[in-house]
């Protein structure tokens, strides 16, 4: 069963996955973190190396990611964190196993890129900015931490996770600022000297090499199916 789960793993991507699992789990030892942390980051980096390769099991992980992500944003006062991957991103991720079932590819046996259109980027750029506005007061009210990275974290999730229900490559582009969000975000109260978090950082420095692996692969995925389609 393990040889035919990782049959079609390069050994780049089975070295971005042990690595980062194990790197992932050193760090959570010599910081004496809680296993839970641990395990939300190392579930984190292999959602996002099936994601990266195009893999439905991915959103699959997606729905346990939410729920390990949002006991420990909650644990630490993210509480707009906890309310977006409950009550959006959990469906969010519903739809996605359900629309990446409909359309797979038989050539890659991935997911099939999909093409999205100007007007599609246009409304979901606006609706985007009123969200994030409405985002905003909604977690000043519940007084959430660092509000305004907060919010900009969960517009950039949102947007990343619609474009990955929709099939597109640029989701990645929205993962890797993602990334770069989520090391802002648990940063800071790490520097304030709270080190057991320290895992909370590594794994978004560690999927952003990892999301910038899935920018390369999607485009070369997109790439395979368009020859065939012209062959066709």
């Amino acid at each position: 069963m393990k040889n035919k789960f990782f049959q079609d793993w390069t050994k780049l991507e089975r070295i971005l996955l042990f690595g980062s699992v194990i790197l992932v789990s050193l760090v959570g030892v010599i910081f004496k973190s809680d296993l839970l942390t641990t395990i939300c980051s190392i579930v984190g980096i292999v959602t996002a190396l099936l994601l990266a390769k195009g893999k439905n099991l991915g959103q699959i992980f997606g729905l346990l990611i939410v729920a390990l992500y949002s006991i420990v944003s909650f644990k630490n006062g993210f509480y707009g964190e906890v309310i977006i991957y409950l009550f959006i991103m959990l469906p969010m991720y519903i739809i996605g196993i359900v629309s990446w079932i409909r359309h797979q590819s038989k050539e890659t046996n991935t997911v099939e890129v999909n093409e999205i259109k100007k007007k599609e980027w246009i409304i979901v750029s606006f609706v985007s900015v009123v969200v994030f506005i409405g985002i905003y007061f909604l977690l000043k009210l519940f007084n959430t931490k660092e509000l305004f990275i907060s919010s900009l974290s969960v517009i950039d999730s949102l947007f990343a996770i619609y474009l990955g229900v929709r099939r597109s490559k640029y989701s990645f582009h929205f993962y890797v600022l993602n990334d770069l969000i989520l090391i802002l975000l648990w940063g800071i109260p790490v520097i304030s000297g709270e080190l057991l978090l320290i895992p909370m950082v590594f794994n978004p420095i560690i999927n952003l090499i990892n999301d910038l692996y899935g920018i390369y692969n999607w485009r070369k995925l997109e790439n395979i199916q368009k020859r065939k389609e012209f062959k066709i």
